[in-house]
């Protein structure tokens, strides 16, 4: 699970600093990938990370971190499932009209997540020396 987890987050990662970067091009993607099944691929990535964050937990260096975690992806999935694409794409709307700096912030959080995750899944070398 450590090794799916490290993969997500670097995606997590790239797709966050391109959207740090591109702002537009988020919410241009953002609009498209709602529309149709797209709220059922977003809930199911959300999904997927919340059975990663609580499978990796016990190797992770922030276990109880990533317990709650696991728990917010899940009730995300849940709430975009509720939500629906009408009001998934009134949210991006709603992002739309933010200013640019705005929307790079929020993009920034998703890459002090993604990094956040690939800390938290890897052993410290004082750890890994111990064992050695």
């Amino acid at each position: 699970m450590p090794l799916a987890l490290t993969i997500f987050a670097v995606i997590i990662f790239v797709a966050s600093v391109s959207s740090v970067l591109f702002p537009a091009e988020l919410l241009l993607s953002a609009r498209e990938m709602i529309v149709g099944s797209g709220v059922w691929w977003a809930a199911g990535v959300r999904l997927i990370l919340a059975v990663l964050l609580w499978f990796s937990a016990p190797v992770s260096r922030t276990p109880i971190t990533f317990r709650v975690l696991a728990i917010l992806a899940l009730l995300g999935a849940i709430l975009i499932v509720v939500m629906g694409s009408e009001d998934a794409l009134q949210l991006v709307d709603w992002l739309a009209s933010w200013p640019l700096w705005g929307i790079r912030l929020v993009s920034a959080v998703g890459v002090a997540f993604g990094v956040f995750l690939l800390w938290s899944v890897t052993r410290k070398r004082d750890d890994a020396r111990q064992v050695a």
